[in-house]
């Protein structure tokens, strides 16, 4: 938990200026002739920048992680394990479904349907909006795959699960990934 505040600090310098990003201005303004004006974002872009960052600080933490040994899929249960404590009340299918929406749904794009919502599971299926950040970087977003990102989001989701004794099970299908939540 050290690491996370010195990554953090990191991630918010890397991600002043994004990959692809346009220049805010072309050339030097003049402040007191009134010509400078700030850009102005719309709330899309603002999320869009958001959940690029929170993507950005949790693969940065993973990378921190695994250059200490661990595998993604043993990061992502040490970071659950850090976590599980808030996800007490989430002792349902739908409840932890639902919260986990909640959290992916800070990505512009996140679309999942539900196909089964019962007391006892819940199956949906989901797009993977995130993965566009990987791209936009030839493959990799700051030295992390794609495939390491999603190891240990596979490995955080079950860890959570299992902490509120569920069960969580994750396929991915093309752009999208199948989910089965189940009680134990």
């Amino acid at each position: 938990m050290r690491i996370l505040l010195p990554i953090m600090i990191l991630v918010v310098g890397m991600a002043c200026n994004q990959p692809n990003e346009p220049p805010s201005q072309s050339s030097t303004p003049d402040i007191a002739s009134g010509e400078y004006q700030l850009p102005v974002f719309s709330e899309r872009e603002m999320w869009e920048r958001t959940a690029y960052i929170w993507t950005l600080t949790f693969g940065l933490y993973l990378e921190e992680m695994m250059g200490q040994g661990l595998t993604a899929g043993e990061g992502g249960q040490r970071t659950a394990e850090m976590l599980a404590a808030g996800w007490s009340g989430s002792d349902t299918p739908v409840a932890l479904f639902n919260g986990m929406y909640r959290n992916w749904s800070m990505t512009p794009g996140n679309n999942c349907e539900v196909m089964e919502a019962t007391d006892l599971v819940v199956r949906a299926r989901c797009n993977r909006p995130y993965l566009g950040y990987f791209e936009q970087d030839g493959g990799e977003l700051y030295g992390l795959s794609a495939e390491e990102f999603e190891a240990s989001n596979l490995s955080f989701n079950s860890t959570i699960a299992a902490s509120v004794g569920l069960e969580w099970s994750q396929e991915l299908e093309g752009d999208n990934f199948s989910i089965t939540i189940s009680k134990n």
